[in-house]
């Protein structure tokens, strides 16, 4: 990873941190380019259980809109799952 990945990376982690907001920590995160595409894992901590995201995109700066909708869905979930339950 070149310089300009590792600083992409930092701010990636920073955003997403804000968008998964309290209860949802970052466990890991993997950012790879190999084959002309970019790949992003997020390995997350879900109120006791795992959680991943991947995404892949044509260049790295591709890859941060999908995996903030990803986090952002993911969050969605948990918070419907909170109120609602086991049905």
């Amino acid at each position: 990873m070149n310089e300009a990945e590792a600083q992409f990376a930092t701010r990636l982690s920073e955003d997403l941190e804000h968008v998964l907001g309290v209860g949802i920590a970052i466990d890991d995160i993997e950012l790879s380019t190999a084959d002309g595409q970019a790949h992003v894992r997020a390995t997350l901590l879900v109120e006791g259980r795992v959680e991943t995201i991947e995404v892949s995109a044509a260049d790295v700066l591709g890859l941060y809109r999908p995996l903030m909708e990803s986090a952002a869905e993911l969050r969605l979930r948990g918070a419907f799952w909170r109120m609602v339950g086991p049905t």
